[in-house]
Parts: C-alpha cells; structure tokens; sequence
C-alpha cells in the first residue's frame, strides 16, 4: 500500500493535528470537522472539488461535509481538524462558508505556523503540538466579527451522554428523552445545531475513538474495536470515505 502521509497525528476533545510529510494525493470525500491546512513551504497543498481544477493554497480553511481532494506530495503540511459543534469551530464556522474551500492570509498567522513547524520539528510532546495547532484556530477565529452562538444545551447534553455511552447500543430515543425532546423534535434540532443526521454523528465519533487508539500505537485491529467496529475492515472503509485514505496507509513517526 502506498504512503499517503509520514508523521503524527495529536487528538485532543473537538480537535486533531496531522502534521507531517505528505505523501499519495487522497480520494475525494467530506468528513465533519471544519479544516485548516497549512503549508510550511512554499510549494503549497492542492485542492480540487468534484467538478472543479486542481487550486495551490499555503494555508486554506475548509467548510463541514464539502467534498473534496488533496495532493501535496513530498511537502510538509498541517492540518488541523476542529469539530464544529465544539466553541471553536462554532467561531470558524462563518470563516469558511462561501467557496467551500477558502485562502486564509498566510501572513496573518506566520508566528503561529512557524511555532508549529518548530514544535514538530523540534520532538515536541503531543501536548505542546496540541497547543501550538490551537494558538492556530485561537488566532484565526479572533478575526470573526460575527458573535458566536452557543451550542443548545439540550444537544450539548445529548453530545456528552453520546460520548459517554459510546461502547455501548445508543438509541435515538433515549438520548431525545434525557434532553427531554420528543424523537421528531430531538432529530430536527440535532441535525439543526451539529450539521449532522444522528446516526452518522454517532459513526464519526466511533471513528475518532478509534483513531484516538491507533495514534496511540494500537494495531488496525485494536482500534477498529475500541472504536465499536466490526472488524478492520469496516473501520477502513469508514476512515477512507471521511478522510480519502486508508488508516493503514499513514505512518506514524
């Protein structure tokens, strides 16, 4: 299998940092999170919707669910993943609609890119790695002038039993019933406030335990379970339809 990415990937609650040498482009796909990717040299990150030309950014925001493909072989990337229901990615949220995929001012976040790069490059333990991608999302969402808008207490609830109970059968009624919602209700205000229908909620955070286990050493198998997966293969299909590449296919440092 061809490497699509050498380095490390960092979790943390409503984030991730993948951060590294690029390798094979992806496949086109949409994954939950909102995205910001940066370049640490000039070369660049290609990305190219379905129906659209390969376009260079040396940093770019992308939007929640937008279908899209990435090619930066060989050149030293970032990229950072911001779940949009968490703080953050509510302020980022107005940042990136429009285009889909949008040029941020490089130059605006120069110190803070070049404190990353200099982390990575450096050994820096996951934590600093953490802090340094989050110094990132903290700068870019100051420049949003547009207040931000709590998550509904009702869901942010319902988001913490999911998290919680995750290893386990979660039916939509009974968290619609500890929000004290009606199902109807529960699923229109769900899919109101996270983007997202629940069952396919519910799949992106067993992928994000799982991924959580595999940045930690575990082996393909071991993570596919932790992250309440039928097998291997199923946590790879899954992986490869949010994140256009195989699990197995990114090396870790």
């Amino acid at each position: 299998m061809k490497t699509t990415g050498t380095g490390r990937i960092v979790l943390w609650r409503g984030g991730s940092l993948w951060i590294g040498r690029a390798g094979e482009p992806t496949d086109f796909h949409a994954h939950h999170a909102v995205q910001i990717t940066l370049s640490f040299s000039e070369g660049g990150v290609r990305f190219r919707r379905p129906a659209g030309n390969w376009n260079t950014y040396r940093a770019a925001i992308i939007a929640m669910h937008q279908l899209h493909a990435l090619e930066a072989r060989g050149e030293f990337v970032a990229m950072i993943f911001v779940e949009p229901e968490s703080r953050e990615g509510r302020a980022l949220y107005p940042i990136c609609l429009g285009e889909g995929i949008s040029q941020l001012a490089y130059e605006s976040l120069e110190l803070e890119i070049a404190a990353l790069g200099a982390a990575y490059k450096g050994g820096a333990p996951d934590s600093e790695l953490a802090a340094c991608a989050r110094f990132v999302i903290a700068r870019l969402a100051a420049t949003n002038t547009v207040p931000v808008v709590a998550l509904d207490k009702r869901i942010e609830h319902a988001v913490e039993l999911l998290r919680e109970h995750i290893g386990e059968t979660i039916l939509l009624a009974d968290i619609a019933d500890a929000a004290c919602l009606s199902p109807d209700r529960f699923r229109h205000l769900f899919i109101e406030q996270t983007g997202m229908r629940f069952r396919p909620y519910v799949l992106w955070l067993r992928i994000e335990i799982a991924l959580t286990a595999l940045a930690s050493g575990k082996s393909l198998t071991e993570a596919s379970h932790a992250g309440g997966f039928a097998d291997s293969a199923h946590f790879s299909r899954t992986f490869k339809r949010m994140f256009g590449i195989a699990p197995s296919s990114f090396q870790r440092e």
